[in-house]
Parts: structure tokens; C-alpha cells; sequence
């Protein structure tokens, strides 16, 4: 009891010292109002999708590798729908391989001979699992792979429609950026002087340092610091796997970071203390990214396993080369959080698979909806269960969870599920209580 109170004190404290570094590191303050809704008459010129840790491992059968090849199709059946008809460019933000094996980059390059276009551009660059299988003798060689494989440049500078797309991989160590430091700010130089009044599409593996969800311990140092001078950049990044659909992995400050999630798994990190977690299920997501002649942006984030865009993250980004207009800023998304609720009338069902039992509840619903659940099973004072796991959030077509709480023993127990939000707001418990009957 001690260690567990001990547990939540120490997850509220560094909850609220990342929640403060955030914040601060944004440099903008939290706004009053809503958030920019799309305008009816948003037309765009341009029209990308992005990703990042697909993870192949050489099978075609793998779900990641189907799902890469969702991605293109049903981005041209979007776009196709759309009065603007066009996919301009696939970007995989690193972490296409596993290892960086040669049979993992051609079974990249059979979905991309089948499935993209003439008319789309491919942009990739090294994550650091290309370098994985070359890190213990020689990591250089992964360029050297890459470049027979994929493309001649590791890093590139592309103009697409107008507009700047900047990709950046790892050094030849697959473990830091220091000496990219140079070239990728005189890109971004090049970039705003060629287009100051516009954002500049910027690619690299790792979080920026302090920005998304994921930016504490799976991001460099290096890139913020030379993206902080820039308010033109939306940057694109991967490597956390971290649920795109949360809130906190968009973040407008300096400039402006968005998290890529990834078509491998999906993951999540409820207290900074833990470790990360999957989430549940299968689960995978992508962004489709559009501009207009005006450089406003819109982003649509698509579930890859359910096929179908996430309702609520539909984001709409006035001009983001203009400072004044970074309202995705951690503060104003926290104040726009409400602790999620249970519908009316919402029960705790059981259900009995092997000798298991699963909790069957529906979801809790707010601004943002929830995150996770703190889940206890008791039976009179003993406990039997007591976690807090990921929420479904990670799909667009959940309705319910299931949460598969161990081998009981047969008898009754009760059961407290409380929802908390991307901001650590509780709702609200649901209580109700289960029977496990005696096995047969």
C-alpha cells in the first residue's frame, strides 16, 4: 500500500514537471478559445502522406508490410474523392527496416514498385534500426546500403509544388545528429529565403527534445536546437511509436513538431516511471498532410488496421510560418482537456476465454477522451487485479475495452475502473461487480 501511494506521488510530481517543461518550452501561452476549425473552401495544392517505423523484417505477409501498402491505396482513394485529386509525396520518416538487412529493403521496394505512382515522390531517410545490423562492426555501412537500395543522398532538399521538403537522416553512427547540424540549417536557411511566407516540411527520425508526446527519452537534442530558430518548420518525426492520435503529439511552439506514431505498433508511456507499453490490439496510423496556396495546413490522421480517419484528430493549422498563429501549443490543449466520463448507464461485463477472465466496459468519452484506465478487481479485501492500462484511443472504430485481468478464482468481485485523460484528468470510477463461475 506504502510503495503504491508512494508510486502515484512520484507519477503526479514528474507529471507535473513535464507538464511545466512543455509548457515553457512552447513559449507561447495557452489561448482562450477553440481551436481553428477547416474552412469549407480549403482547397489544397498539395497533398502528402507521412510515416515512420514500419519495421519491415523481409515477409510480405507481415502485417506491417500490408499495411504500407494500405497506406498508399487508400490515400489514393481519398485524394481521388477530393476536389484537389492528387498524392504529391510519400514520406517514411526512418524505421522502414528492422535490422537494415538488404532482404528487408527489397521488400520495400516490391510495395513501392506495386503500389506508389509515377506522379507521387518518395522520400525516406535512415532511422536508427538501418543501422542495426552494421552498429557492432562498422555503422557506415548502412549508407552504403542505403544508397545502393534506396538513394544516392541520405539526406535531400526537394521542392514540391512550391513547397520545401527537407529529410534528414542519422550520422554515420545511427546515433546522433551533431555533425548534420551544418547542412540541415543551411537548408532551412535556403528554405525560409526562398519562401519565408510559407511552413517548410522537415523530416528526421527522432522527437525534437521537449516538443510531442514521446520527446523526453526517445528524441535529440541537436534538431530541436536548430528547429528553434526556424517558426516556419513543421517537423515530422518517429522512433516512440507513441499514439499519434493523443493530443500531445502535436506541439506548436518555436516551430511545429508532429509525432508520426507508427504502421508497426502503437505505444504509449502512463507515468514516465513504468516503461512504455503497447497498446491494445493491433493498432497503426498515418498522416495525410494538405496545403493550401496560402500555407495553411491541414493534418487527418488515418487508422491503418480499421482504414478509417480518427474523428477528432483533424487538425487545422492557420499558416504556421507565422509564429502568431502556433495555437497548438501545450497549454491551450491541456485547457481544452476534460476528464473523460462513462455513458449513462454504463455496465462492467465478464467474459470467460481459456480460463481467463476479460472485463468487457465501454469506453469513456471527453475533449480528448481517455488515455488509459486505472483498473482494481477485488474479492471482499483481497486484491486480485490492480493495473492501468492503455486505452483503445489507438483505434478509430473502438467502442469498448477488454482487458484480459488473469486467471480468477471462481467466486464474486468487485471492480473499479477510473478513466483518465491525455492530461492526467480523472473521471469519474465505474463501478459493478462480476462472477467467475467454478471451471467445468
Amino acid at each position: 500500500m506504502a510503495t503504491n501511494l508512494f508510486h502515484q506521488l512520484l507519477f503526479r510530481l514528474i507529471t507535473a514537471v513535464f507538464a511545466a517543461v512543455f509548457a515553457l518550452t512552447s513559449g507561447v501561452p495557452a489561448l482562450s478559445r477553440a481551436l481553428p476549425q477547416t474552412p469549407d473552401d480549403f482547397t489544397p495544392v498539395l497533398r502528402f502522406a507521412v510515416t515512420s517505423d514500419v519495421h519491415l523484417n523481409g515477409d510480405p505477409d507481415q502485417p506491417a508490410a500490408q499495411r504500407l501498402a494500405v497506406l498508399l491505396q487508400d490515400s489514393y482513394a481519398y485524394a481521388q474523392g477530393e476536389r484537389y485529386a492528387a498524392l504529391d509525396a510519400l514520406i517514411v520518416a526512418g524505421d522502414f527496416a528492422t535490422t537494415g538487412d538488404e532482404a528487408e529493403y527489397q521488400l520495400f521496394n516490391s510495395i513501392m514498385a506495386r503500389e506508389l505512382r509515377p506522379e507521387t515522390q518518395l522520400l525516406t531517410m535512415l532511422g536508427n534500426h538501418e543501422f542495426i545490423k552494421y552498429r557492432d562492426e562498422d555503422p557506415t555501412v548502412a549508407y552504403d546500403v542505403y544508397r545502393a537500395l534506396v538513394h544516392e543522398d541520405v539526406d535531400r532538399h526537394l521542392v514540391i509544388n512550391g513547397y520545401h521538403f527537407i529529410a534528414c537522416s542519422y550520422a554515420p553512427d545511427g546515433k546522433t545528429f551533431t555533425e548534420k547540424k551544418p547542412w540541415l540549417t543551411a537548408q532551412l536557411d535556403a528554405a525560409c529565403a526562398d519562401t519565408p511566407d510559407r511552413p517548410v516540411f522537415v523530416f528526421q527520425h527522432p522527437h525534437p527534445f521537449a516538443t510531442v508526446y514521446g520527446s523526453v527519452n526517445w528524441s535529440d537534442f541537436t534538431v530541436r536546437t536548430v528547429l528553434e530558430h526556424y517558426p516556419q518548420a513543421v517537423d515530422f518525426s518517429g522512433h516512440s511509436h507513441y499514439a499519434p492520435c493523443d493530443p500531445r503529439c502535436i506541439w506548436q511552439g518555436a516551430f511545429t513538431a508532429v509525432n508520426t506514431g507508427s504502421l508497426s505498433a502503437l505505444m504509449g508511456n502512463l507515468d514516465y516511471i513504468s516503461g512504455d507499453e503497447d497498446a491494445p490490439g493491433d493498432s497503426a496510423a498515418f498522416w495525410i498532410c494538405e496545403a493550401d496556396a496560402q500555407g495553411n495546413v491541414r493534418l487527418k490522421l488515418y487508422d491503418a488496421v480499421s482504414r478509417r480517419f480518427f474523428e477528432k484528430t483533424d487538425y487545422y493549422l492557420p499558416n504556421p510560418a507565422e509564429k502568431r498563429n502556433h495555437c497548438y501549443t501545450w497549454s491551450t490543449l491541456q485547457a481544452l482537456d476534460t476528464a473523460p466520463a462513462f455513458p449513462a448507464g454504463a455496465q462492467i461485463t465478464a467474459a470467460q476465454t481459456d480460463g481467463r477472465t476479460v472485463l468487457v466496459f465501454p469506453n469513456a468519452e471527453g475533449y480528448w477522451g481517455a488515455e488509459d484506465y486505472k483498473i482494481t478487481v477485488r474479492n471482499g479485501a483481497r486484491e486480485a487485479f490492480a493495473a492501468t492500462v492503455i486505452s483503445n484511443y489507438v483505434r478509430a472504430d473502438a467502442t469498448e475495452m477488454r482487458v484480459d485481468v488473469g486467471a480468477l478464482d471462481a467466486g464474486t468481485y468487485t471492480v473499479t475502473i477510473r478513466p483518465y485523460s491525455p492530461y492526467a484528468k480523472g473521471g469519474k470510477a465505474l463501478t459493478g461487480s462480476i462472477t467467475v463461475p467454478q471451471a467445468s
